[in-house]
């Protein structure tokens, strides 16, 4: 293991993490989140059904709350109409999520 300066375990004691525990980390930074990684950046979400799931043939609009409920609302059948719909709806929370703020 690496040999770590003293500010370094003072600074590893003060956050809860013994200098042993500290020493592996600054050793191996693939245990550490450093961004570099492919599995670390955040994939882009380019999904057109965004927020939609189906049920049979049916479409619903799926939203999670901080609450840890879901707010589903059915959307039809044609996929189409479904995403306008839903683009109305997200819309209308993006306006009183707005509101709310101000």
């Amino acid at each position: 293991m690496e040999a770590l300066n003293l500010e370094a375990i003072r600074w590893a004691a003060s956050v809860g993490i013994s200098a042993e525990r500290a020493a592996f980390l600054a050793a191996c930074p693939k245990f550490t989140k450093c961004g570099g990684h492919m599995r670390h950046k955040p994939s882009p979400n380019n999904n057109p059904n965004r927020y939609m799931m189906k049920s049979g043939s049916k479409y619903y609009f799926r939203v999670h709350s901080k609450t840890g409920k879901d707010t589903v609302i059915a959307l039809g059948h044609d996929l189409e109409k479904a995403r306008a719909q839903r683009d109305v709806l997200l819309a209308e929370l993006k306006a009183k999520k707005a509101a709310f703020v101000e």
